[in-house]
């Protein structure tokens, strides 16, 4: 991949209502503990109401760590998606379409 910034327009449409799940779940954490919502199993279970199945989220969600718009950590058996700064662009422009429901903007913390 080049340098070039990512953006939305770069995301097929399964990337960005998987993305958008995910989005949608961060705007629901905590200040203290913003991936609070974002386990992997809760994102494969919400992204199922747009009528995914777990492969193709599954395939998503590798594709997004790929190219490094989010990763993973693993916390008591759970693993958690969060935020990497390489999709900022992505994430506000995707904030400002269907794709994210939650009325809750979500805001990237610092790491």
């Amino acid at each position: 991949m080049s340098n070039n910034v990512l953006t939305e327009k770069d995301l097929d449409v399964q990337e960005k209502k998987v993305l958008g799940r995910i989005i949608d779940m961060w705007s629901l954490g905590s200040e203290d503990d913003p991936y609070a919502q974002s386990t992997e199993s809760e994102v494969i279970k919400y992204s199922k109401t747009d009528g995914l199945s777990e492969e193709q989220i599954l395939n998503v969600l590798k594709n997004l760590e790929e190219n490094k718009l989010i990763h993973k950590d693993e916390v008591n058996g759970n693993a958690y998606i969060k935020y990497n700064v390489e999709a900022v662009h992505i994430v506000k422009e995707l904030q400002k379409t269907a794709y994210v429901h939650s009325r809750k903007k979500f805001v990237p913390h610092h790491h």
